[in-house]
């Protein structure tokens, strides 16, 4: 999974946690409670930039709120191909060039994350 697929994934879940925190008055230290954990890492959990996440533990943070996690992989549309390649062309360094290679392969064979998100269990 490149960088960017990660860090999206993480976004949508640390949106989707919050705002069913938000929704059922649920504070850190309860949902620390309901998870099994200390606040610290629940604060790690909340914070979109913090990658450094188990899909276990993205699992049970849903469901503690009543929520199911849900993952999608997909392969990326032509022209979003198109555009990494130029960008690899036009890289102005040779790792960031190999990066776009990286984002390019995972994207044509399909095994980038497309979409990332928790989902309400009962829609």
């Amino acid at each position: 999974m490149s960088a960017t697929a990660a860090l999206q994934l993480k976004k949508d879940l640390s949106a989707a946690l919050r705002r069913k925190m938000t929704e059922d008055n649920v504070t850190i230290a309860t949902f620390a409670r309901k998870t099994k954990t200390g606040r610290n890492s629940v604060k790690r959990l909340l914070d979109a930039r913090n990658t450094a996440v188990t899909l276990k533990t993205m699992t049970k943070a849903a469901q503690a709120l009543g929520l199911e996690l849900s993952l999608t992989v997909e392969a990326l549309p032509v022209a979003r191909l198109g555009a990494i390649a130029k960008q690899m062309v036009d890289a102005p360094t040779k790792d960031e060039a190999e990066r776009m290679k990286e984002a390019f392969l995972d994207g044509f064979y399909g095994s980038s994350v497309g979409a990332g998100h928790a989902q309400d269990s009962a829609q």
